[in-house]
């Protein structure tokens, strides 16, 4: 009897985790119960001439793979980047390509412009990509629906580290550290204005959630759909 209800409560939790919108699937964590902890690394509006090779570097020391939320426009102007990313193991998602507001746009222009995303990014990679992030995270009907058309995951998250805010590297460690659990999804960008915070709160991050006995891992490794 134990069992059963231990069971159906981890259905539940992961009930709560993973929402449907239809048969759209949007996911702002997951606690797969693999046994160790694991969190996912993700990097939004990139690539950017200086932060994504400072981002990567970091990640190739510590052995830790990431996914990349790729702004379509910039992947055109970086394309050197992009491939770099997926070199060294990491995954890239869609983040549109101009990356509007698309509560603001018709729906023909919200396709028009995940489409021109997906375009680029397999263009340049030699293959798609299975998540989708709205900017700002505005997940409305048409995104939802776009999304079960194509077969795509919508990728949320569960903590954000303000970054984008240029918040402070001291309060982006606490604000993980304080927050951060078992199937969390993490929000970071590569690409911010002038004097971005993220390479250095990353350096500080990796190892304490580390030491906290969290392994660190790509979106389709949390989901367990990659090893």
């Amino acid at each position: 009897m134990r069992r059963i209800l231990t069971f159906f409560l981890l259905i539940c939790l992961l009930w709560t985790a993973t929402l449907q919108a239809g048969a759209a699937r949007i996911v702002y964590s997951f606690a797969g119960g693999t046994g160790k902890p694991r969190v996912a690394l993700t990097f939004d509006d990139g690539p950017h001439p200086r932060y994504t090779p400072q981002i990567l570097d970091i990640l190739k020391e510590y052995g830790v793979s990431a996914t990349f939320f790729v702004v379509g426009s910039n992947a055109e102007n970086y394309p050197e980047l992009l491939q770099r990313i997926t070199a060294e193991g990491h995954e890239l998602g869609n983040h549109t390509y101009n990356h509007f507001h698309v509560a603001k746009l018709s729906r023909k222009e919200l396709i028009a412009d995940i489409g021109a995303c997906h375009q680029t990014l397999e263009r340049l990679t030699g293959s798609g990509v299975q998540f989708f992030r709205p900017p700002e995270g505005v997940c409305t009907e048409s995104v939802k629906e776009y999304c079960e058309e194509h077969g795509l995951t919508i990728v949320m998250w569960s903590v954000d580290t303000r970054d984008w805010a240029h918040t402070s590297v001291e309060d982006i460690c606490q604000n993980v550290k304080e927050n951060t659990k078992d199937g969390s999804i993490i929000l970071m960008h590569d690409f911010i204005g002038k004097n971005s915070p993220t390479p250095a709160a990353l350096r500080r991050i990796i190892p304490m959630l580390q030491e906290l006995g969290f392994e660190l891992v790509s979106v389709s490794q949390l989901l367990g759909e990659a090893e």
